[in-house]
């Protein structure tokens, strides 16, 4: 999953949001460094993209794209995915997407707990508005654009966005089909953390 689908799966408590963010920047084991729910946050981020990748559902999706890209489909299905949460944004939560995102942007903007790194990317989110622009299929370009030039590797990244758009209509079912199961799957995660405001 991309940002604006992590920080939806986080909603209502903001340390699991602090960690829907960091958890694209922290790695290795969760040693107590932070508080428990910071890294609860992180934690939840970790299952969530292993829930998503590992999901037959979004396997089975990823079988359309060319060889070639099948290697990047776990990128690719993130970032579109962002961009039919965007679109279909009313139907899975109650307030607008502007309003949600606007408080997003506060809470990073003021939070002492990011690094560097993090705190560098929570100025883009603001900066482009990027859960707002991800309504636009030029933003999807752009995105993945931009993550394969940090792919040392060679990559076909520059060109992914049409290979998703030949499969636009299946790609949004796929989304349609798979969001639910996942927040049914963070529903029943966050169940198990002990959370106080």
């Amino acid at each position: 999953m991309n940002y604006l689908a992590h920080f939806h799966l986080s909603h209502g408590h903001d340390d699991l949001l602090i960690g829907a963010l960091l958890g694209d920047f922290v790695k290795g084991p969760l040693t107590g460094q932070r508080s428990k729910s910071l890294e609860q946050g992180i934690l939840l981020h970790r299952k969530i993209d292993a829930f998503t990748d590992s999901h037959p559902i979004v396997k089975q999706a990823h079988l359309l794209f060319s060889p070639g890209y099948r290697r990047f489909a776990g990128i690719m299905t993130d970032v579109v995915f962002d961009h039919f949460l965007n679109r279909h944004w009313n139907d899975f939560h109650e307030q607008s997407l502007q309003q949600f995102s606007e408080q997003i942007y506060q809470l990073l903007s003021s939070n002492s707990h990011l690094t560097p790194p993090a705190k560098n990317m929570a100025d883009v989110l603001e900066k482009y508005r990027l859960f707002e622009a991800y309504q636009h299929w030029q933003t999807v370009e752009t995105a993945l654009e931009r993550i394969g030039l940090r792919i040392q590797r060679k990559n076909p990244l520059d060109s992914a966005a049409n290979e998703l758009k030949r499969f636009y209509p299946e790609m949004e079912t796929t989304f349609l089909d798979f969001y639910p199961k996942l927040q049914q799957h963070v529903n029943d995660t966050r169940k198990g953390f002990l959370l106080s405001n």
